[in-house]
């Protein structure tokens, strides 16, 4: 797993145009990695991209995105994509078969919008398993929450860099924006 990051002293200077080497960078730098950006900014591509020579990668999507529109086209077409990226990617339905997982493992959380109480108190605990590091993909940021301080590391992927955002303007984002939307989990 990730060493615990405490200090991002010249990571900025380490990104490049290269997005899948950033999404590894961040790994290498923490546990539980939030990866935000605009829809098409490629941020399950790269991500997939940047786990697959990684061993135990588990997926575990969400049929609808930020603003809560159903993915074009459809569900299945799009993790067909994404297993295409990553022919051993085990997809996981149920984030509780997780828990009894014991050996280290990746798991990306495709989006955080419309995810029920329990699935958001499951993902908390993720957060919280050492042998779990966490990729978050997210939309819009506001939509964390509380999950935000559990989050190491914040990359805002752009088409052709990424760049880190601090944690304490992340949480007064999330604490801002976030109380304009009403049952947000906090």
């Amino acid at each position: 797993m990730a060493p615990d990051y405490q200090g991002k002293e010249n990571i900025e200077k380490q990104f490049t145009h290269d997005n899948p080497e950033n999404i590894r960078i961040a790994m290498s730098k923490g546990k539980n990695i939030l990866i935000r950006g605009i829809q098409g900014v490629g941020k399950i591509t790269n991500t997939m991209k940047a786990v697959r020579d990684n061993p135990n990668v588990y997926y575990t999507g969400n049929p609808v995105d930020y603003e809560g529109k159903r993915r074009p086209g459809s569900y299945e077409k799009y993790q067909q994509y994404i297993r295409s990226l990553k022919p051993d990617l085990t997809l996981v339905d149920n984030m509780s078969s997780v828990f009894s997982i014991s050996s280290e493992i990746i798991l990306i959380i495709d989006e955080i919008y419309g995810r029920s109480a329990e699935q958001m108190a499951q993902i908390t605990r993720l957060l919280d398993r050492r042998n779990v590091q966490v990729i978050q993909i997210v939309g819009c940021m506001k939509y964390m929450g509380s999950l935000i301080e559990k989050m190491d590391f914040i990359i805002d992927l752009h088409h052709d860099t990424a760049f880190t955002i601090n944690k304490a303007l992340a949480i007064a984002v999330c604490n801002i924006l976030g109380k304009k939307e009403p049952g947000l989990f906090s």
